[in-house]
């Protein structure tokens, strides 16, 4: 199938008029938010970048909802917000991949080498997959170009498609993901206890 080509137009806007409403309202709001994100940053950052909490496993306070602290962060960041807020927040994010990468817990199997596990979820279910990943699935709006970005892409992508021989998620021959619960170890094909979640 071919793809038409885009047509070329030039469109030269040269009267200047006021700035709407909305905009000015906007511009103001990101003014003012910004010493309120990065006094919570500091406040409940380190110089690392390691959220200061307990960290716990499964669903319930879990990696999952430490990932949520910086949601809006790159919406907000790239709307207009300083380059001070995109390096707060992907130092967060990598603080908190080393320190759910090194949290083990010896309570379910998936955990026992890391709660993280290839900067991924090693097992839970997708919707808390998705609240561990809102900030990185959106910070493709800040930093669209940015190598480890896209590795990253790459390679949670592969645990879904067969890519990653430890994280066998697809079924090839019936086409569906083999288990509820999965992730960058793989699925879980036992039953589930109530730790698991």
């Amino acid at each position: 199938m071919a793809v038409p080509k885009a047509a070329s137009v030039v469109i030269n806007v040269d009267t200047k008029m006021e700035a709407p409403g909305w905009a000015v309202l906007e511009r103001e709001l990101i003014e003012t938010s910004e010493p309120a994100m990065e006094e919570f940053y500091h406040k409940y950052y380190d110089e690392n970048g390691n959220v200061q909490c307990v960290l716990r496993w499964g669903a319930d306070d879990g990696p999952d909802d430490a990932f949520e602290n910086f949601a809006g962060w790159p919406e907000f960041q790239a709307i207009g917000g300083s380059n001070e807020i995109l390096r707060l927040y992907m130092k967060g994010v990598e603080g908190m991949l080393r320190q759910y990468t090194e949290a083990k817990t010896t309570q379910v199997p998936a955990g026992r080498g890391g709660m993280y596990y290839k900067e991924f979820s090693a097992q839970a279910d997708w919707m808390h997959h998705g609240e561990g990943l809102r900030v990185f699935n959106r910070m493709g709006l800040s930093v669209p170009g940015d190598s480890k970005y896209q590795e990253r892409a790459r390679r949670f992508a592969g645990f879904y498609m067969g890519e990653d021989a430890e994280a066998k998620n697809y079924d090839p021959q019936h086409k569906l993901i083999r288990s509820l619960i999965n992730g960058s170890r793989g699925p879980m094909l036992r039953k589930a206890t109530a730790l698991d979640w």
